[in-house]
């Protein structure tokens, strides 16, 4: 779905919530992880089921991005109709950026493998439904 400039285009802006909305320690640990591991989360899925939210190369990082967005402008409504914040804005962009975080595996296994076989890509869930 996404070109190689694009994708870099993505992560460049992921990067630039953290800077934006994270602050020092915490921020520079953040980039040092990300930087580390660029490659395979800037290109992973969100899902490896075909049917599932961007399961396509980059689509992890969309995903998240927009998680992020969509959480700073419930903040806003939520805030605008009185609601009263127990957290920071930096407590709520970490935890949206982080929050599927498990999901690019372990630091030597990545989590989703390629699987060249169309039939089990797009039937993944539906061998688990039937019993």
């Amino acid at each position: 779905m996404y070109t190689p400039e694009q994708i870099v285009e993505n992560y460049t802006k992921f990067l630039a919530l953290i800077d934006e909305h994270i602050s020092e320690p915490r921020k520079q640990q953040l980039l040092d992880f990300y930087n580390t591991y660029a490659d395979r989360i800037s290109t992973m899925p969100a899902s490896s089921k075909e049917h599932h939210h961007n399961a396509f190369v980059g689509g992890y990082v969309d995903h998240v991005m927009r998680v992020v967005n969509v959480a700073l402008n419930l903040k806003e409504v939520w805030n605008a109709f009185g609601g009263t914040d127990n957290y920071t804005t930096e407590e709520l962009v970490f935890s949206a950026i982080n929050h599927d975080l498990g999901k690019m595996g372990t630091a030597e296994h990545e989590m989703y493998l390629p699987n060249d076989s169309e039939w089990h890509r797009k039937n993944q869930g539906a061998m688990f439904k039937m019993n």
